[in-house]
């Protein structure tokens, strides 16, 4: 198949994926705005980089390039939500929280070694400072990023960023004394 304006075959899919590169953050925008897991919307972005080379030669360089994109991006979004309505429910990330936080402790099954450092994590977890804990929260349960954590919080991104690095520290510290040998 000829591309659409009769430039050689290679050159208009190079063309192509320069408009793409070009648009490529409008279009993470726009996955980002329907799809709110940066994760997801960046897996988004590459199905909708794999799809345009793919269809490259049905596209004609002066038409939109912006409609075009973002009708593939639709149809990928449509297709993610389509295939996880088919996967079992998950618990929502809230609820895995709560699961986590609430869970009997495990601490008395010293048999079971993989269930020992989660049990001594929930329990370092515990002796934090709330707002410290909030926020540990907030970055590897929900996976938001001081930006967003600093916006929710009302502080600056610094802030959030001290608040991280210092309860990292405190739970490293627990979970090292947690692992060290009683000496009876």
């Amino acid at each position: 198949m000829n591309p659409p304006d009769s430039t050689p075959v290679h050159t208009h899919i190079l063309r192509v994926q320069s408009l793409f590169v070009q648009h490529q953050t409008q279009l993470r925008s726009f996955v980002q705005s329907i799809v709110p897991d940066f994760a997801t919307a960046d897996d988004v972005v590459q199905e909708c980089f794999l799809t345009v080379t793919q269809k490259a030669l049905e596209f004609s360089l002066d038409s939109n390039f912006t409609a075009w994109v973002r009708s593939i991006a639709r149809f990928k979004v449509l297709a993610l939500l389509r295939d996880k309505a088919r996967s079992p429910m998950l618990l929502s990330e809230e609820a895995l929280v709560s699961v986590i936080l609430a869970a009997p402790n495990v601490e008395s099954d010293a048999n079971d070694a993989e269930l020992q450092p989660l049990a001594t994590l929930r329990n370092c977890l515990s002796h934090l400072a709330p707002a410290a804990r909030e926020m540990i929260q907030m970055r590897y349960f929900s996976q938001w990023g001081p930006a967003e954590i600093s916006k929710i919080r009302d502080c600056s991104q610094n802030a959030v960023n001290v608040t991280l690095a210092r309860a990292r520290e405190a739970l490293r510290r627990c979970m090292e004394r947690s692992a060290e040998p009683v000496l009876s």
